[in-house]
């Protein structure tokens, strides 16, 4: 599946408002649920990953991808992409505060792997990196992500 399959859209938000970084991951949770990627039960399945394993979702300095297995709810193979206008703290040693959430839903290993390596490769060009980072529309984001 391409990124823009995975990740249409309507689950890209920008400017999002976030007190936590437990809030930060519901609201990334919600767009996959209200695009039917996903059921409610996988937002708690992705919170509770996270408080089980610590904060090793945050993967780079201020990106965190959470995730939980898809026997939480996964309904489709999914990514949503949430930028904060505050960046949270999620207790990452190094890679905090966090700026950009892409919560993944995985309906198997592979697609796991496969998304987390387009994300990956997007993420480390910095000039991508940084128009995220500087991103104020949903088309702005767009932009860097389907470049590929």
């Amino acid at each position: 599946m391409s990124l823009m399959e995975l990740l249409p859209k309507e689950r890209i938000a920008v400017a999002v408002e976030a007190d936590d970084w437990e809030s930060a991951v519901r609201a990334a949770g919600r767009l996959l649920v209200e695009t039917g990627a996903a059921e409610e039960r996988y937002i708690d399945g992705m919170i509770a990953t996270t408080k089980e394993l610590g904060p090793y979702i945050v993967i780079a300095p201020g990106v965190a991808i959470p995730h939980s297995r898809p026997e939480d709810g996964v309904l489709k193979p999914s990514l949503a992409f949430l930028k904060l206008t505050k960046p949270v703290e999620f207790g990452h040693q190094e890679n905090d505060p966090v700026h950009l959430v892409i919560a993944l839903g995985a309906t198997d290993h592979d697609q796991h792997v496969e998304a987390l390596g387009t994300i990956a490769k997007i993420l480390m060009d910095e000039a991508s990196y940084t128009a995220l980072l500087s991103a104020q529309t949903v088309d702005d984001v767009t932009k860097v992500l389907y470049q590929t």
